[in-house]
């Protein structure tokens, strides 16, 4: 109500201005016509040239702040939210900018640490790929099992291996070392995250891996020093969060997007929290698309330029948009632009994102996987 108040009070100010406007007007046209109908020389060609001067100075164009009136999006009902009034600006258009064929079969994660430089893997291998024309140059490779990865501004890799610690690979020498980011707790990485002010967010696990979970499941932000800020694990009722963290993302306001993966098949749920550690919303597929056949499996999330929130499917092409509050604004597939099994995604500092896919045959064939670059408008 009080965003909504706020908006009625500034259109009302516009509207006044405009009635103001068109009265102004409305009277000024009365006076020429006058003058047009009028017999006398002088107030026709005097009065008249005096009057079209003085609209001249007088006369500016109305210039509203606003293109459309919020819509309405439905969000869980909690004692947080309820919804949101948006300014939708996303189409959810997605342009092919390029593709590439790289030499490994499945992209399982991909990380653009520059326009031009990639890290991409499948699972097994680790590559540095730099962009010459339509191909791609592998520049680096490494026998390492990924589980995790992201970039810092700095251009570094951190990756998830295993245990508590965030390994690292320098952007200038490609030597990997252990990093400053440790969990510790005898807590295990499952997902992390670096927003562009260089805060790393991670998802962590105690205890077995099993379904409904035991043990404790984590997410923690640390400062560029590795410090612990914040940590996120219960609701206000004191009930754990999470049942398996598998990727998160950021917005600029510091809201958190989860996918957190509740079965062995998949099968999962986005979780919104704020800042403040207050679950904004939660989502669980939309029924025009998820289905018996086509389950909401929710996979990777990521965050674009303009601040919006998209999710992929496991096993379909489909994506799903979200503002920065966690509303679903639409969703759309990408079978339709000709990209088929999507897996990974990275987004560049243009906006443009990477959409890294994963063969027919699966990882270990010799098929090779596709890498795309797209803008999503």
């Amino acid at each position: 109500m009080k965003r909504w108040e706020a908006l009625l009070q500034s259109t009302k100010i516009e509207e006044n201005e405009v009635t103001l406007l068109i009265g102004n007007l409305e009277s000024q046209n009365s006076e020429v016509d006058d003058i047009i109908q009028s017999s006398d020389g002088k107030r026709v060609f005097v009065d008249g040239l005096g009057l079209v001067k003085s609209m001249e100075k007088t006369i500016t164009t109305p210039c509203t702040k606003f293109d459309s009136i919020p819509i309405f999006l439905p969000g869980e009902i909690t004692a947080y939210n309820i919804g949101s009034l948006e300014n939708i600006t996303v189409k959810g258009e997605i342009k092919i900018i390029n593709q590439f064929h790289s030499e490994i079969s499945s992209i399982a994660h991909i990380a653009a640490c520059s326009e031009d430089t990639l890290w991409i893997n499948d699972q097994n291998t680790l590559q540095k790929v730099k962009i010459e024309g339509s191909r791609l140059k592998v520049i680096d490779q490494k026998d390492i099992q990924t589980i995790g990865m992201a970039c810092t501004p700095s251009k570094d890799l951190l990756l998830i291996l295993g245990g508590s610690a965030l390994k690292q690979i320098s952007g200038q020498t490609s030597e990997a070392t252990n990093s400053i980011y440790d969990v510790k707790q005898g807590l295990r990485l499952s997902a992390v995250h670096v927003n562009p002010e260089g805060k790393v967010t991670v998802g962590a696990y105690g205890g077995e891996l099993v379904y409904p979970a035991v043990g404790r499941r984590v997410v923690i932000v640390m400062d560029t020093s590795g410090k612990h800020e914040t940590t996120y694990e219960y609701d206000r009722q004191g009930n754990s969060i999470f049942t398996f963290i598998n990727n998160i993302t950021r917005t600029k306001n510091g809201n958190i997007f989860v996918v957190d993966q509740l079965s062995k098949d998949f099968s999962g749920r986005v979780v919104i929290l704020s800042r403040n550690g207050d679950i904004l919303n939660t989502f669980s597929g939309h029924s025009e698309v998820n289905t018996d056949k086509i389950p909401f499996e929710p996979f990777r999330a990521f965050t674009t330029h303009s601040d919006n929130i998209v999710v992929s499917n496991l096993i379909s092409s489909i994506l799903y948009f979200f503002n920065s509050s966690g509303n679903l604004i639409q969703w759309c597939d990408l079978n339709k632009v000709g990209i088929s099994r999507p897996y990974a995604f990275s987004i560049a500092d243009s906006g443009h994102i990477f959409i890294g896919c994963v063969t027919a045959s699966g990882s270990g064939s010799s098929d090779k996987a596709k890498i795309y670059e797209v803008n999503i408008s």
